[in-house]
């Protein structure tokens, strides 16, 4: 691509190229530009509207209908870092699974990076073990591509972490509701990848709980909270080794169970 291109012709080539988050030396590197084209080309791309600035020297395209970007946070989101995918309560919003609708998109990554607050808009970035980092897809929202957790990754990342997915009763009503239309298979076999015995016990209880009881989950040698984000005092269930530490009160006012 030459030097002089205009703004709508980088902004049609980058879409493209499915690249909608950049910096200069990556417009240099793939539209084979100068390091001071590419700066202009950066500059002018603002200036039309077509790109906006979302971290110090990172870009997110535009386009030609802007609003539709900016209005659609999980694509923002899921593009910021990679790899990365949309999870935790954002996914289980995103699959009608929920709803709440959480102020903050959660998004799983290999990465460690900072919360990232774009017009208005929070992104808060999990880190994830490399092993982890399955069970997502490509999903079109608002014609825009997003990678997003499947029901049964969100279900079993929002087990694994409960404080981004709203806590634990906010984790069990989204898998009750899943239960009529989840396949049960696929939800132990993402468990069991997980390689977190605690991860395990929890959801192996939960699903006794509403009826549904599975094997081939593995199960935590010691007592674990229900709830990992409060303290560990109540019964402890016999055979999954968990503490039942949410109150019965609260449990059954929350629909769950």
């Amino acid at each position: 691509m030459v030097n002089n291109a205009s703004p709508i012709s980088v902004a049609r080539r980058l879409r493209e190229l499915e690249l909608f988050y950049f910096s200069p030396a990556n417009l240099a590197a793939l539209l084979s530009l100068d390091k001071a084209a590419a700066y202009r080309a950066v500059a002018r791309l603002r200036a039309e509207g077509l790109a906006a600035e979302v971290e110090k020297g990172k870009y997110i395209l535009l386009g030609l209908e802007p609003e539709r970007v900016l209005s659609n946070s999980l694509f923002v989101a899921s593009h910021l870092v990679t790899p990365a995918y949309v999870s935790y309560w954002s996914a289980l919003h995103f699959h009608g699974l929920t709803s709440q609708v959480p102020r903050t998109v959660f998004v799983a990554t290999t990465k460690k990076k900072r919360p990232v607050t774009f017009r208005g808009q929070m992104f808060r970035y999990v880190t994830l073990r490399p092993r982890k980092l399955f069970g997502y897809r490509r999903q079109t929202i608002g014609d825009l591509p997003a990678l997003v957790a499947d029901e049964a990754k969100a279900i079993v990342d929002s087990l694994d972490q409960p404080r981004y997915a709203g806590g634990l009763i906010e984790v069990g009503q989204a898998l009750r509701n899943a239960l009529p239309a989840l396949d049960l298979d696929l939800l132990v076999d993402y468990a069991v990848r997980m390689e977190d015995r605690s991860l395990a016990s929890r959801l192996g209880y939960l699903l006794d709980s509403f009826g549904h009881s599975v094997a081939g989950l593995p199960i935590s040698q010691n007592p674990i909270a229900l709830d990992p984000h409060r303290p560990a005092k109540g019964e402890i269930d016999p055979h999954w080794r968990v503490t039942i530490n949410v109150p019965i009160d609260e449990w059954a006012a929350s629909g769950v169970g």
